[in-house]
């Protein structure tokens, strides 16, 4: 209740409960949800669909082959056997708990190449006691491996139906590119692991060279999974998707083995972005999808300045704060000098030969700059490129035109303020970054079924004067290559050895 003065509470008959006091609407919940959202300026769009196109079948959270077989064994058991929802369900938990435990087994101390199987960490307490109780692991929620219905089937469910292995339908139904033998010889062990009460750490070691995440590439359900994923549907279904897939797996593979590959998206990333190496290499020089590639990651290294310059801002924000003071601190860690000097000052983005040079890779090599400068001129930078690009590079790198943020305004922008102060554009900017934050909440918000309202935001505004509830993350948007990486090694198309990625020879022949 709202409080009020002596002589209300009086005249209300001392407590202040008199009927007709009404303490905000009893239809709803009271009060509003400012838990944080993601993607606040909303400048990772373009990127982010431009990589669906290109690796269709695999996304940020896909890293592992052996669920897509895994889906795959339960969705051709669930059709054999008509099983109803909830028994699948039931099924397909109790077969990731055993895959979960027989690879934490394999590797208790996990891969440096590989993320943990999934709902290992779920599970610690129970895989370092030695013994796992089937199911009580299994049941969703805070106590169990995963607090979905359907484990992690959810988040792999939209690739398994876009690489045709599954069906669309409400529980995993078998889909035209499903090879019910190789993922049966591959994987059925699991179903039996899935059946018992008890799974013993120690007696599932034995099984780590059949059953492990990492074993994939060993057995039939690898191979057929490097099938579905380098080779264009049979059927033609799909096909262009298929075979630009195929593609950027081809550009990949001829990356690994022509250049020292330790970390996929940094090092194939600088690969695709910079130098001749795309256009020279008899094989990356026949490749379409290698042209918008670069477009792609060049583009990338803009939108990761947007988001470190906004993290830095929301992070200098202590209390209450006017937005004049937070535009007074970004124009404090900026030199004394014009737009047109601070251009002229910028690295060179294009060689003699039209190629692009590593500007931005060079920009974010450690310094004493602070990190506002830094950001401001991989974003000069990346707006130089507009009239350098061409061709599906450019039509790559802009995207949809003349948005606000992208690399056209920040180019216009810059070239009007020529003879303006550096410090007087970035108090302008901070202005446009708070205002598109706020506008971007309020079109994200959503009234919840009880009422009360969700508004996805970090930082707030109110009279003029700004505070926030955390801090915002400002790492670069996923290009899926680390993702697609280790699903290729762990179906045997890719090795890792010696800190060194490699390709094998069955995938040598698959993408050749």
């Amino acid at each position: 209740m709202a409080e009020h003065t002596a002589d209300q509470v009086a005249a209300l008959g001392g407590d202040g409960s008199a009927a007709g006091l009404v303490e905000g609407p009893r239809w709803s919940r009271p009060g509003l949800d400012v838990a944080a959202g993601r993607y606040p300026l909303s400048v990772e769009r373009h990127v982010m669909h431009m990589v669906d196109q290109l690796i269709p079948g695999v996304i940020a959270v896909t890293p592992h082959a052996r669920y897509y077989a895994l889906h795959g064994l339960i969705a051709a058991k669930a059709d054999d056997e008509g099983l109803t929802v909830p028994v699948a369900q039931t099924l397909l938990r109790r077969a990731e708990v055993a895959l979960a435990a027989v690879s934490f087994a394999h590797h208790p101390q996990g891969l440096e190449w590989l993320p943990r199987a999934h709902g290992v960490d779920a599970m610690a307490r129970r895989l370092h006691a030695g013994t796992v109780n089937v199911a009580g692991a299994e049941v969703p929620g805070k106590d169990g491996y995963a607090g979905n219905s359907w484990g992690f089937w959810n988040a792999y469910a939209g690739s398994e139906i876009a690489l045709g292995i599954l069906g669309p339908g409400p529980l995993p139904t078998p889909g035209p590119r499903l090879d019910r033998s190789a993922v049966g010889h591959g994987l059925g062990e699991l179903l039996e692991l899935a059946a018992e009460d008890t799974l013993r750490v120690d007696d599932l070691t034995a099984l780590g060279d059949r059953l492990c995440v990492c074993a994939g590439g060993e057995h039939p359900d690898g191979a057929w999974l490097a099938g579905v994923m380098c080779r264009p549907d049979p059927s033609g279904a799909a096909d262009s998707r298929a075979a630009t897939r195929r593609q950027t797996i081809q550009l990949l593979a001829r990356v690994v083995a022509t250049h020292p590959v330790v970390r996929f998206t940094r090092d194939v990333g600088e690969v695709l972005a910079f130098g001749d190496f795309l256009t020279t290499d008899a094989v990356t020089s026949r490749i379409e999808a290698a042209a918008a590639w670069r477009g792609v990651v060049l583009r990338n290294y803009a939108v990761g300045a947007w988001r470190r310059l906004w993290s830095w801002l929301v992070e200098q924000v202590d209390g209450l704060m006017p937005v004049e003071e937070l535009a007074d601190r970004f124009a404090g860690q900026l030199p004394d000098m014009t737009v047109a000097d601070f251009l002229s000052s910028l690295p060179a983005t294009q060689s003699t030969t039209g190629t692009p040079l590593p500007a931005e890779h060079e920009l974010r090599r450690p310094s004493a700059d602070p990190l506002p400068l830094t950001e401001l001129r991989v974003l000069a930078t990346s707006a130089r490129r507009v009239d350098e690009l061409t061709g599906r590079v450019r039509d790559a790198f802009l995207g949809r035109r003349g948005i606000e943020l992208g690399p056209e305004w920040v180019q216009r922008r810059l070239a009007e303020a020529g003879p303006l102060r550096l410090s007087d554009v970035a108090r302008r900017l901070t202005t446009d970054l708070v205002t598109r934050s706020q506008r971007i909440a309020l079109a994200k918000a959503r009234r919840r079924p009880d009422g009360s309202l969700w508004l996805p935001t970090r930082l707030h505004e109110r009279g003029g004067l700004l505070y926030r509830t955390s801090q915002e993350g400002r790492g670069d948007v996923g290009l899926r290559l680390d993702q697609l990486g280790t699903v290729l090694a762990t179906c045997g198309v890719l090795r890792h050895d010696d800190q060194r990625w490699s390709v094998t020879r069955s995938g040598k022949a698959l993408v050749d």
